[in-house]
């Protein structure tokens, strides 16, 4: 009798355990469809999502995926085009915080349009431009492909490196969109809690609290604080984010590879803003994206364009 007890207490301990676990769990996956009320943070986290410079394998049409190649003449030439409007360069428009990924043609393609890098290659500081070498925007991995002509197919870039191989073929590292996405949501998670910190902790969260409300009680709007977060990638994750985060605003004539996936130009800079907001149903904040800009490349020419802003 006692062990049947002793079991008892048991499964109702494990299940009490799994069922916080599996609530943990709902929350990240219905983080875009909770019923919960919504309550806006007085902030918006703006992300410069920019693709590096050209590169020797884009040239020689090679898939790179976590592989490396130094930019191309062109690539720094365009980069110091880049760098030199103030649209995107963070002179004229601050950036709070400003990352890349941490493989080298994004690495140097950051420094070039930031300024910490001059017209002889040479470093420059800038003490108040402080460059995050973050690996969560590094680019996919993309397995036995990585390395070859993009016209392969996953099996024949396979069959060719088996044949190439004397001894046991290394492939590199193969990862799917899901699992990319899930290290760069990361990232965002880590931006959207630091920015919320910061607001928090502010003098400003104060003054638009006092500003919150009318004279007669009622709710106005107040424009939210912008955080402008530079973050210098790579094409297909960029195009991931785009796709997990905006995918139902994307025009139906968006520019297609020959594949038929979005293209996502050299230097281009795709915008993304990340309202955080506080849910009856979760303590952490949570964020809903929204598109503001799609791979535009008006910053790389004196002429800009105009109309809606994903042309």
């Amino acid at each position: 009798m006692a062990s049947l007890v002793t079991l008892t207490f048991a499964f109702l301990v494990l299940s009490i355990l799994m069922a916080i676990v599996t609530a943990q769990d709902t929350v990240v996956e219905t983080e875009k469809h909770s019923t919960g009320a919504d309550a806006s943070i007085g902030i918006l986290i703006r992300l410069h999502l920019i693709r590096h410079g050209e590169t020797q394998a884009n040239v020689q049409n090679l898939v790179l995926g976590q592989g490396d190649s130094p930019l191309t003449d062109n690539g720094v030439a365009v980069a110091r085009l880049a760098a030199a409007s103030d649209m995107i360069n963070g002179k004229t428009l601050r950036y709070w915080r400003t990352y890349c990924s941490d493989l080298y043609r994004a690495h140097r393609t950051a420094r070039i349009v930031l300024g910490l890098e001059d017209q002889d290659g040479n470093s420059v500081d800038l003490p108040d431009v402080n460059l995050i070498v973050e690996p969560a925007l590094r680019e996919l991995a993309k397995g036995a492909r990585e390395g070859y002509l993009k016209k392969l197919s996953y099996e024949e870039a396979m069959a060719r490196r088996r044949r190439e191989s004397e001894a046991e073929i290394d492939v590199p590292k193969l990862e799917s969109t899901d699992e990319a996405w899930k290290r760069v949501k990361k990232w965002i998670d880590s931006i959207v809690k630091d920015a919320s910190d910061h607001y928090y902790s502010s003098d400003e969260t104060e003054e638009d609290q006092d500003n919150s409300s009318c004279d007669d009680g009622g709710d106005i709007e107040i424009d939210p604080k912008i955080y402008d977060v530079f973050a210098l990638s790579h094409s297909a994750l960029i195009r991931t984010m785009i796709h997990k985060m905006v995918d139902a605003e994307l025009p139906s004539d968006y520019a297609r590879t020959k594949e038929g996936s979005l293209t996502i130009p050299n230097l281009s800079r795709t915008i993304i803003d990340v309202r955080p907001y506080k849910n009856r149903d979760s303590p952490r904040p949570r964020w809903k994206p929204s598109l503001f800009r799609l791979t535009d490349v008006s910053h790389l020419s004196d002429v800009q364009t105009h109309g809606p802003p994903y042309l």
